[in-house]
This record gives structure tokens, C-alpha cells and sequence, in this order.
């Protein structure tokens, strides 16, 4: 490319110096020839189909795994992950003979459930789907009514196992919200943090040790989704679209409540800043809320007591009972050589929490919800499930994402996770006790 250059006047670049770009030609007053000065490349664009393009080889290379493990070796039973593990792990988990159930383990089933069958009216012993909430399982719903159904799936067992056509739906779902949430976290970064720290962000989160949920029957894809979504849109101060966003996003899981703190912060900084945001955009603050409460008025109409339903997953916010259970937990890890799957769990909340706190100046709202997301089922005196529980704060990807600006940093931690994150698919994948 040649540009003209006005005689005895520098050229003025518009953007950074990249030495990476490519050169212009320019004449400089008095002289009969002229020099290269390096050019500056046009301003970056997203690259929205390199992030699709990694998720798509992150979630082959996942399913792949699976079917490897599951062909390679088996683990000894049953497992001592915590004291009370051992009675629900003595026997083998469903093989790639089950067809999707496969990827289905632990809370699955319910989603299944729930999908099929809605929830129950009046309850009835053992049923706990109200602890379950809606938007995922209505959506495998209208995926198995609009895709799974009409191809003849719908009575499918694979291997004697009933109802794979829901599972497959639900694993539909699952891709496509984990593609969905990869791209919200890379817009989300992208304007924060720029394009470098965006597309560390979008691959630390596909490789974080609990990610393998993102790709299987469980909510932590659908959850991710719509909650980076509105974030993203929100500090856009897209707040149209923020909207019904918060609402679908609490809707999935209860964490979503505290996306009312981010989305007060960023209202309420830019009035104090004079820039005079939208009265109505208020409404994002006080809908999660109601819909949360619609959502339990709706639950007792039924005759189900969702705080009953809590407890009997010993999910009791600082109760007393709770913390004892929690100093169990901690002991455990020091008496016990399976202890180390506690450690883990601990571990990772932990460094989630300080993770949290270190974004805490910068962006106080994003911190504290990130705080409040794995401070909730911390609170009830569990460490059970913390590391997929993590996965919902997301100043932890942005934190990584900065501090990856240092290569060493970098590879380091990109070795500890993917060798985190076989051994979580690994136990996975065996039925094991994971989260």
C-alpha cells in the first residue's frame, strides 16, 4: 500500500504502533528517495468465528475424551470423595451403550424429569425437582418437542434406558448455550479488558477444571449464557437488552439474584457521573426479585415448601447444623488420604473468593457478585459442588485474563487446569462423586 505524504509534514498515526503491520512509502522534504516508516494496522475487530471455531474444537475434543476414558480403564468402587460418598458410588455408572445418558450423571436425571413431566403438584416423598429451576429444563422441553420428536426419537431408549430423547435435548441445549456463553465472555472481556485478555478469558473458561459441565445435562451452560450476556450488555449499557436477560438468567439458577449488583453499579455510577441513565432501566434491579418470589408463590400453589426441599440437599443458609458439617468437611481432608477431593473443592473456592477480592477496585459490582455467587452454597456449610458453583463468578475469568498477559503465568496455569479438568472428566465420566 503507498500513501502520498504532504512535503516537510510527519505523518500522524492514528492508532498504537504495531510493528507486526505493514509499511508505507514516504517522501520527506529535500530528499530525492524515499523511507519505510512502519504503518499501524487498522483498530481490531472481535473474531467472533475464531471463537466459535475454538469452542467447536474444545467441545469434539471433550465428547471424544469422554469415550476414551470410558474405553480405557475403569476406577476401583465405590468412592470415599466425602464420608457419604461411598453408598452412592458402589455401582457402575451408564456407558456409551445408554446413548446421551452417557453424559448425563447425578442431578440429570432430574432436569429429565422435570422436562417430561413438569413439577409435580402436592410434592410427594423424595421429590425435590423444586430445588431445579425452569428455563433449562423448558428449553430442552421445546427442543425435544421441535427436534427430537419429530425425527421418531421421541420413545427412545438407548440401552434399555427410557427417555434419551430428553437427554439428547438436553445436551443440544448444553452446546449450544456453552457456544453461546464462550462469545459472551469474550464480548464482556473484549470491552474491558481488550482483545488479547477477551480471547484469554473465552479459553480459560473452556479449560477451568469444572468446565466439562458446560457440555453435559446440567445447567452451568444455560446459566453462563444468559448471565455473561447481560453483563456484557449491560456495561454497553444495552439496557433493553440486560433486561429480560437478569430475569432469564435467575430463572435458571438462583445465583442470578445477585446480578441485581453489578447492574445498581452501573446505574448508579453513571448517574453520579451526570450521565443521566434511563429511570426505567431501574426495573432490572427490582424484576429478579419478583420473578424469584413469583417463581416460590408459584411452587407453594402446588403445595411444595422449596425451603423444605433446600434442606433436604442440607442446603441451609448459616445455620448451625451447617457450619458443624463444614468443620466435618475441612477435618476430613487432614484424616482421610480420599480426603483430597475436598481439598479441592476447598481449594477452589478459595482462590475464587480471592480471585473476587483482587477485582474488587475495579470493578466493585462485577466483584461482589462474583462474592455473593460463591458465597451463597458456601454459606450453608457445603463444600459439595463448589468447583461447577464457581463457574458462576465471572470476575475470575477476567482476573486470569489480565494476569495472562505474562506468558509464563499464562502456560503455567493452563497446564493446571486442563490436568484439573481431565481428572474431573475422568471421574465424571466413571460416576464418581464430583459436583
Amino acid at each position: 500500500m503507498r500513501r502520498e505524504q504532504v512535503p516537510g509534514v510527519a505523518p500522524r498515526p492514528t492508532t498504537p504502533y504495531n510493528p507486526g503491520s505493514y509499511r508505507v512509502l514516504v517522501r520527506h522534504a529535500g530528499s530525492s528517495g524515499f523511507v519505510t516508516l512502519p504503518e499501524t494496522s487498522p483498530p481490531d475487530r472481535p473474531r467472533w468465528r475464531a471463537v466459535a471455531a475454538l469452542w467447536l474444537g474444545w467441545y469434539l475434543a471433550l465428547i471424544v475424551f469422554q469415550q476414551i476414558v470410558w474405553a480405557r480403564f475403569t476406577l476401583d468402587r465405590p468412592d470415599y470423595a466425602y464420608p457419604w460418598t461411598g453408598d452412592m458410588t458402589g455401582g457402575y455408572a451408564d456407558g456409551p451403550a445408554t446413548g446421551p445418558w452417557f453424559y448425563a450423571r447425578w442431578d440429570s436425571p432430574r432436569y429429565v424429569a422435570i422436562a417430561r413431566e413438569g413439577y409435580r403438584p402436592d410434592g410427594g416423598p423424595g421429590d425435590d425437582r423444586a430445588a431445579f429451576y425452569p428455563v433449562y429444563p423448558l428449553l430442552m422441553r421445546a427442543v425435544h418437542t421441535l427436534m427430537i420428536a419429530p425425527l421418531g426419537l421421541g420413545d427412545w431408549s438407548a440401552g434399555g434406558h427410557a427417555d434419551a430423547g430428553y437427554a439428547l435435548a438436553g445436551i443440544i441445549v448444553s452446546a449450544g448455550m456453552s457456544l453461546a456463553a464462550a462469545l459472551a465472555m469474550y464480548a464482556l472481556a473484549w470491552d474491558r479488558l481488550g482483545p488479547d485478555a477477551a480471547w484469554r478469558a473465552a479459553f480459560y473458561l473452556l479449560i477451568f477444571p469444572s468446565a466439562l459441565y458446560l457440555a453435559q445435562v446440567y445447567t452451568e451452560a444455560t446459566y453462563l449464557a444468559f448471565a455473561l450476556a447481560m453483563l456484557a450488555a449491560l456495561y454497553r449499557r444495552r439496557w433493553l437488552i440486560a433486561l429480560p436477560l437478569i430475569v432469564l438468567a435467575t430463572l435458571t439458577r438462583p445465583v442470578g439474584l445477585f446480578l441485581v449488583l453489578p447492574f445498581a453499579a452501573a446505574w448508579l455510577r453513571d448517574w453520579w457521573n451526570g450521565v443521566r441513565p434511563p429511570r426505567w432501566a431501574l426495573i432490572g434491579v427490582i424484576a429478579p426479585p419478583l420473578a424469584w418470589l413469583g417463581w416460590n408463590r408459584w411452587l407453594a400453589s402446588l403445595g411444595v415448601d422449596p425451603a423444605e426441599v433446600y434442606a433436604s440437599f442440607n442446603r441451609e443458609i448459616l445455620s448451625v447444623r451447617g457450619l458443624l458439617d463444614l468443620a466435618g468437611d475441612v477435618i476430613y481432608i487432614f484424616r482421610e488420604p480420599n480426603g483430597v477431593h475436598v481439598a479441592l473443592d476447598l481449594v477452589m473456592a478459595l482462590g475464587g473468593i480471592a480471585l473476587c477480592l483482587l477485582a474488587l477496585r475495579r470493578q466493585p459490582g462485577l466483584a461482589l457478585y462474583g462474592l455473593a455467587a460463591i458465597g451463597l452454597p458456601l454459606s450453608s456449610g457445603q463444600l459439595t459442588s463448589m468447583s461447577r458453583y464457581v463457574l458462576a463468578a465471572a470476575p475470575i475469568f477476567l482476573v486470569l485474563a489480565r494476569a495472562g498477559e505474562r506468558p509464563v503465568f499464562d502456560r503455567v496455569w493452563t497446564v493446571i487446569s486442563l490436568l484439573w479438568f481431565a481428572l474431573y472428566v475422568v471421574l465424571y465420566v466413571h460416576g464418581f462423586w464430583l459436583a
